[in-house]
């Protein structure tokens, strides 16, 4: 979708950016790991902004060749508000957003099959229309089932949903299948009533068998590895002070799934990812400029 971000201090000035959870975490995955090794799966219109998405999110490395193009259709929008302590809140229009009903027809999930690794939100699953819904979930279920890597970032967002018994289901089913999941404590405190990080860990180990690493904000990340009776917490380096918010955990859940692709160990995985978080909120928007990354960032993939 397209996001409109503001500031405190320039209340009726916004900047145009491209927005999305997934698209966040698409984009620092393909800085992180080279152009052309991560897809985005999705469905925008044929308007100059749809058209603009495009560009960037290519522009960005990104294959687009699983963008979905319906004529007549306009994407989402996002308003976003930071206050001064870099806390954001959303404003969203989203109803006209084709994405909505893309898997309405089983047919467009044929394009999971390009991939060993997929990657959802508990976002893109909220924004879908209920029968397309289930369509990806049952096609999420079958690409594990053969093999492929399910990764599901819980990111829930009560306004999205209906109500909160169906999002408790939905992210449920999708944590289930899940080899992959990246939860955080409030999600799961907001979503299931669990109050604590432990407990939250301790609730999805009932829920899915997945490899768990679990943020509480600034606090400890807890991790379980697959199938795993116990779980491990691990300190994070020292706070710092946040511009914008915005896009940190889906930064990241970029750095931790490209630092394991590269087969660091999880605690060597938990400080990359924690260290471009930490680089993210002090920018504004989600998506940072380059330079501001460019020493995590391999050269050959620069």
């Amino acid at each position: 979708m397209v996001e409109f971000t503001t500031a405190p201090d320039t209340p009726d000035s916004f900047i145009r950016r491209a927005g999305g959870d997934a698209l966040n975490t698409a984009i620092y995955l393909a800085r992180l790991t080279g152009a052309g090794q991560v897809g985005y799966l999705s469905c925008l219109g044929d308007d100059p902004q749809s058209l603009w998405l495009r560009q960037t999110i290519a522009e960005e490395g990104v294959d687009i060749s699983t963008l979905a193009q319906r004529p007549n259709a306009r994407p989402g929008l996002s308003f976003i508000a930071t206050d001064e302590n870099g806390e954001r809140s959303f404003t969203y229009w989203r109803e006209q957003a084709p994405y909505r009903s893309h898997f309405d027809k089983p047919v467009n999930v044929a394009d999971l099959d390009r991939a060993d690794v997929l990657y959802v939100s508990g976002v893109a699953l909220a924004v879908l229309n209920p029968k397309g819904r289930v369509n990806l979930l049952h096609a999420l279920a079958r690409r594990r089932s053969e093999g492929a890597q399910v990764v599901f970032d819980t990111n829930y967002r009560p306004v999205l949903w209906s109500d909160a018994r169906t999002a408790s289901s939905v992210l449920g089913a999708a944590a289930g299948i899940a080899s992959v999941v990246l939860p955080s404590s409030a999600d799961i405190a907001a979503c299931f009533d669990v109050p604590t990080p432990d407990a939250a860990m301790t609730f999805l180990m009932t829920l899915t068998d997945a490899e768990v690493v679990l943020t509480s904000g600034r606090g400890a990340v807890l991790y379980r590895p697959e199938g795993g009776k116990t779980f491990d917490c691990h300190e994070l380096p020292p706070a710092v002070t946040a511009v914008d918010t915005t896009g940190a955990g889906d930064s990241f859940n970029a750095a931790w799934l490209a630092s394991r692709g590269n087969g660091a160990t999880v605690a060597a995985s938990i400080q990359d990812a924690a260290r471009l978080a930490a680089i993210v909120v002090r920018h504004r928007g989600a998506i940072i400029p380059v330079a501001a990354m460019a020493h995590l960032i391999r050269k050959e993939n620069l």
